[in-house]
């Protein structure tokens, strides 16, 4: 498993799927100040890469949850990679809206799902997981049973795992956060110093400024 998290996390930084820049740091759509950014649509661009990950994403689908009837991917970003993990495993397909669409039939959920379904959601990225809830939240109010969510990429912040928790939410990640700050520190990429930076944003993204 170690093995699989170094890897995966080796591919996101070379590939630029995930970026580190602790003194020029990002802004997220939420407004919060990050040295820290994910986009792993980039992934789809490199054929090797895309056709790794889907396959990891599958291989932990099958076994951990061999009674999955759907894939559900979260949308926008984990369509894509959701749909190839269902067409390895030659499953129905969805996905999500973590919100209802303002026009047509106003749906969340995007294709045939039936009552008392099992479905396995498939995330891009996981931080603080309101979305990721959302989605559950839908897939629940349509009767079916959510055996788990598998991500890409976890920032691994407490608060998240927590609320998981909570409301019963089992996930599963291929790399998480220290991951990838360990193999950035073994390349060169990030300093020791540096990585006192992350840690102190990981512990209070919310408040932590630039």
């Amino acid at each position: 498993m170690k093995e699989l998290e170094d890897f995966v996390a080796q591919k996101l930084l070379q590939v630029k799927a995930i970026k580190l820049q602790p003194h020029n740091p990002f802004t997220w759509a939420s407004g919060w100040d990050s040295p820290i950014y994910c986009d792993n649509r980039k992934i789809l661009s490199y054929p090797r890469m895309r056709n790794i990950i889907k396959i990891e994403l599958a291989r932990k689908v099958v076994e951990m949850y061999p009674d999955v009837d759907v894939i559900a991917g979260v949308a926008t970003n984990a369509i894509a990679m959701g749909m190839l993990v269902a067409e390895e495993l030659s499953l129905p397909f969805i996905y999500v809206h973590p919100t209802p669409k303002d026009h047509g039939f106003e749906n969340m959920i995007e294709g045939d799902l039936r009552p008392r379904q099992n479905v396995v959601i498939i995330e891009d990225q996981v931080s603080v997981g309101q979305n990721s809830m959302k989605v559950v939240d839908a897939i629940r109010k349509n009767g079916c049973k959510v055996m788990g969510l598998i991500s890409i990429f976890n920032y691994e912040f407490p608060d998240t795992a927590r609320r998981f928790e909570n409301a019963d939410i089992e996930h599963h990640t291929l790399c998480g956060f220290e991951a990838v700050l360990q193999r950035a520190l073994e390349t060169g990429y990030i300093s020791q110093e540096d990585v006192v930076i992350f840690r102190n944003w990981q512990k209070n993204p919310k408040k932590w400024q630039k």
